[in-house]
């Protein structure tokens, strides 16, 4: 009786011992970088989970949906607002969530496209000269002559001939140290006396 006592001892000694020595569970925690600034905004995530982890999953507008199954992945952000960020981690001792609310600020940029154009009215085919007025230490120009989505020139002062009749939009995207701003001119060049 006194063997089987002992042995019952020893055993919940054992027993005891490694429970005490189990993998810790997940706990979600992550850092990003910037987490504030202008459109279009492109954002480093670092997970800093602690615990047995074999599976992340990140949304990172808070819709519900998975965006990224990395661990240290990177987004970027196009639209403004605010944004709230989810990391669920998970292992073989369970998972757990971290939801950070309004983490990622994106905010408008600064007005720094603008141009002009001579003529804006022709008749007939005509040669058009546009001129880059934008502000700021301007890093690429992409014109779109006729608003059809298409880029039509990446010149900083191009020319375009029109030869069809119809008012034209024209659309000039820049880039600039600080974010991607674009000036969008309505129904901007008009033509007429030429072929529809």
């Amino acid at each position: 009786m006194v063997k089987i006592a002992s042995v019952l001892a020893l055993a919940i000694l054992i027993l005891g011992s490694l429970a005490g020595c189990s993998t810790p569970a997940p706990e979600a925690k992550f850092s990003a970088a910037p987490t504030y600034g202008n459109a279009p905004l492109d954002v480093q995530f670092s997970d800093k989970s602690t615990g047995n982890i074999t599976s992340w999953g990140w949304d990172f507008n808070n819709d519900g949906k998975v965006d990224s199954t990395i661990q240290n992945p990177k987004y970027t952000y196009e639209g403004l607002g605010n944004y709230t960020v989810s990391l669920t981690v998970s292992g073989p001792t369970g998972n757990d969530t971290k939801l950070e609310t309004d983490y990622i600020k994106v905010i408008p940029c600064p007005r720094f496209a603008d141009f002009i154009a001579e003529p804006t009215t022709g008749v007939g085919v005509t040669k058009v000269q546009f001129t880059d007025k934008s502000k700021g230490n301007v890093t690429s120009w992409a014109w779109d002559f006729n608003d059809d989505g298409k880029i039509d020139s990446t010149g900083q002062n191009p020319t375009h001939t029109y030869t069809k009749n119809g008012n034209y939009t024209v659309v000039l995207t820049i880039r600039t140290p600080e974010c991607r701003d674009i000036m969008v001119k309505w129904n901007y060049i008009n033509i007429t006396g030429c072929s529809t």
